[in-house]
């Protein structure tokens, strides 16, 4: 398995993702909530099949939903396993959720233009 650059912690915990405990767990999060929560909050209903605009999906290999950690385990074992979940689509996942993690807080606005997030440097 190619490690993509990734560092040698992460590359510890990338087998969990391959255990039958963690499909299972995906598995029964997916039939439970089979929408991207992110595209809900702006109306559109993603069951994989539509970018995060919610134009159609071109790409054959994006068009899934993912289980989201949504606090990073960050190899934590008790979080992957039993952490609260969420369903996204790929690109809130890989987009959205990763730039959102790396910066510390979220770019969302309200109906007036100002961030909604309270760690966001606006807001503190």
């Amino acid at each position: 398995m190619a490690d993509y650059g990734r560092s040698q912690e992460a590359q510890a915990y990338r087998k969990w993702y391959k255990t039958a405990r963690w499909r299972r767990r995906r598995a029964d999060h997916l039939a439970e909530s089979p929408l991207c929560v992110m595209c809900l909050k702006v109306g559109i209903l993603n069951d994989g099949s539509k970018k995060l605009d919610g134009s159609p999906q071109p790409h054959k290999r994006r068009r899934f939903l993912v289980c989201d950690h949504i606090q990073p385990h960050r190899g934590d074992e008790y979080l992957f396993y039993f952490g609260d979940v969420q369903t996204l689509c790929p690109d809130h996942h890989d987009i959205v959720k990763q730039r959102e993690e790396q910066r510390g807080y979220s770019s969302q606005v309200d109906e007036s233009g100002w961030p909604v997030d309270p760690n966001h440097p606006a807001n503190r």
